[in-house]
């Protein structure tokens, strides 16, 4: 059960592949998992507040010593993005700490991430991670192509995979909103993904032999969630209703008959409270049209 009052500093899935938060409570981090949960929850957006920083050494998340405030589209201030020295686009960046180096030198592994017809992404994972990065962007599908002894190796063939035609290289969580209200259909997602393997090995002249196809969907807990019925809950300050899936950063909470998604990624950073009785929402108006 969530605390009464807490800072959400960060949301992704663990070993096991389930959906969790953590909070920040008291100058301690608790880890809460997200399904089954009945949230009702109120976020104070007036102010910002830095999550902290990422000890890569001892695997942990930790409180920012400062406690600072930070601009609306960060979600580290700058000291603690320091600390952490995390950088997903390393290859764009002039230099690179010494944590990111550490990092770059495990092994990595290429993907092919389907979301819905005629939208596949090309991306790259640390495989210590197992599926977690595939799971945290809400792909529906996905192909593992091959394991590289470094991240600067799987880069080179997602930088070449990314120029083909049909490919995209980052899909924004809005976009992606609106691709779950899309019927799912898992054979014809996989017949896509093999497809455009197919043409990636040709076109770029490397097989893939160890290529793995990956059924994220099953984790996400989708099965009799009627998700062309879902109410995109975009720049609400409320959490609420009884979590039913959990897709990448998506949250579906079935919430008086009706389901709601947000966008948990807008909410971290922010103080949270539980409200006590019901909270009434003003749904959006997209809603009339889905009855």
């Amino acid at each position: 059960m969530l605390p009464s009052e807490f800072l959400l500093s960060y949301a992704s899935f663990n070993a096991d592949n389930k959906p969790f938060v953590e909070c920040q409570v008291d100058g301690k981090i608790e880890r809460h998992e997200l399904f089954e949960q009945d949230l009702s929850l109120e976020f104070d957006f007036s102010v910002k507040y830095c999550t902290g920083w990422v000890d890569f050494e001892n695997r942990c998340s930790q409180i920012c010593p400062d406690h600072a405030t930070v601009d609306e589209k960060y979600e580290n201030c700058l000291k603690c993005r320091d600390k952490t020295g995390f950088n997903p686009a390393f290859y764009n960046a002039n230099s690179v700490s010494a944590q990111q180096e550490k990092i770059n030198q495990n092994p990595h592994f290429v993907y092919l991430a389907y979301f819905a017809p005629n939208v596949i992404k090309v991306g790259i994972s640390q495989e210590e991670r197992g599926i977690r990065r595939l799971l945290e962007q809400g792909a529906r599908l996905a192909i593992k192509l091959e394991t590289f002894s470094s991240a600067l190796i799987a880069r080179q063939y997602e930088a070449k995979i990314s120029k083909l035609d049909g490919i995209v290289e980052t899909l924004p969580v809005h976009k992606k909103m609106e691709l779950i209200k899309l019927p799912f259909d898992r054979a014809a997602g996989e017949r896509e993904l093999r497809q455009k393997l197919l043409e990636i090995e040709q076109k770029i002249g490397v097989s893939f032999p160890k290529s793995e196809l990956i059924p994220c969907e099953d984790y996400f807990q989708t099965a009799g969630v009627d998700l062309s019925r879902v109410v995109l809950m975009k720049d609400y300050s409320q959490l609420v209703g009884h979590v039913r899936s959990v897709i990448g950063s998506i949250v579906i909470t079935d919430y008086d008959g009706q389901l709601l998604a947000y966008n948990i990624k807008k909410l971290i950073g922010y103080r949270a409270q539980k409200v006590d009785g019901e909270i009434e929402l003003d749904l959006p108006t997209e809603q009339l049209t889905l009855f």
